[in-house]
């Protein structure tokens, strides 16, 4: 299974690719607040609580909805 590496607040983290950033974030120990996220559920980024700004993106990005990629 191909691995995306990347950096979320300065530490590194390597999950499967598709990975969404919430869940990357929870494997370092990095809490996205969210009300509308559930990993069983369809996502829906509804309530846009977990923004996150991402490298490269014009705007803020959902992280429940926004797969990790490398930088």
């Amino acid at each position: 299974m191909d691995k995306v590496k990347l950096t979320i607040d300065g530490r590194e983290v390597e999950v499967p690719k598709g990975t969404n950033i919430v869940e990357a974030a929870k494997l370092i120990g990095v809490d996205i607040p969210t009300l509308c996220y559930h990993p069983d559920l369809d996502v829906r980024a509804n309530c846009r609580v977990c923004l996150v700004e991402v490298e490269g993106s014009r705007t803020l990005q959902a992280a429940c909805a926004q797969p990790a990629t490398a930088i």
